[in-house]
């Protein structure tokens, strides 16, 4: 019956090595060690398949990410005078508008052709060339345009009043800058008068009233006179003829001295007026044209 050893009722049969029970367990603890290999083998090349597809992702990443650096070096390595070029037709073109050529009219053309405008004329000169070279039908202004200029060379600004003897021809409005104009001026923003003339006192309480009076050149000024203690005075010597001077921002000043019509003398007076009023060592230029007509240098 083999090796196997008999087995007594009440007693554990003892297990003999070699025999057909050792055989047995000996074959399954074999199988499952070759199953554990085989799962190791199976999850190693899992492992190691993963392995390389993640290699290949961060080899793809790294060609990505060095592909800017790349660019980067490349234009890094173009000339300076390459990246200028670049530059220079990456900005946006402007467009240059091509005006109209200004033709002068014939008539202009033939009262221009009577001045010689590199010469300087005397006054009484030029006042005679300035009727002959006015083009309106109606009867023109005479008008006086000068520069002056500072000691530096910049424009400054001069200002004042100053009476003619004569008339100018010109009607001036003067009105004296009291509350209720003040009110009227803030509601309607219009400023019809030509001059305004007001007290000291009233200068805190019309300062508000400067964006609308001042780009008009009609804010009172204690320099030109129309800030003062009397000023119904002053409204009556502007009335009858005293008039404001005032400089541009280029440090010129435009005048009017009477009508074309006037007699010669008393236009060369009221231009002496002018020119005595003004600081003759500052005067760069004048000149004295009709309302519409050519520009005449005049000696000063």
């Amino acid at each position: 019956m083999g090796t196997q050893k008999p087995v007594v009722i009440g007693e554990k049969p003892e297990e003999i090595v070699g025999g057909p029970i050792a055989e047995h367990h000996g074959k399954k603890s074999k199988i499952k060690d070759q199953k554990s290999k085989i799962k190791e083998k199976i999850k190693e090349g899992k492992f190691q398949q993963e392995k390389a597809e993640i290699s290949e992702e961060i080899v793809e990443l790294e060609k990505k990410a060095s592909a800017p650096a790349k660019q980067e070096a490349k234009s890094a390595d173009l000339s300076a005078e390459a990246l200028a070029k670049a530059e220079e037709k990456a900005k946006p073109k402007k467009k240059v508008k091509v005006g109209k050529t200004r033709v002068r009219s014939k008539k202009y053309q033939a009262a221009s052709a009577l001045i010689d405008h590199a010469q300087k004329y005397n006054l009484v000169e030029a006042l005679d060339l300035v009727k002959k070279t006015t083009l309106t039908k109606f009867d023109g202004n005479v008008e006086v345009h000068i520069r002056l200029l500072s000691k530096t060379g910049k424009p400054e600004i001069f200002r004042g009043m100053i009476k003619y003897p004569h008339t100018t021809g010109k009607s001036v409005k003067i009105v004296i800058l009291d509350e209720k104009v003040a009110l009227e001026i803030e509601k309607t923003g219009k400023a019809e008068a030509d001059i305004y003339v007001t007290t000291p006192a009233m200068m805190p309480k019309i300062a508000k009233l400067a964006k609308i009076l001042g780009p008009k050149g009609k804010m009172p000024n204690p320099k030109s006179g129309t800030v003062t203690d009397n000023p119904e005075k002053v409204q009556k010597e502007l009335a009858s003829g005293q008039v404001e001077y005032k400089s541009d921002q280029y440090g010129n000043i435009h005048q009017i001295i009477g009508k074309v019509s006037v007699d010669s003398k008393k236009l060369e007076e009221n231009f002496m007026a002018l020119i005595s009023a003004l600081p003759r060592d500052r005067i760069t230029s004048a000149s004295l044209c009709a309302t519409m007509g050519p520009g005449i240098k005049v000696q000063v």
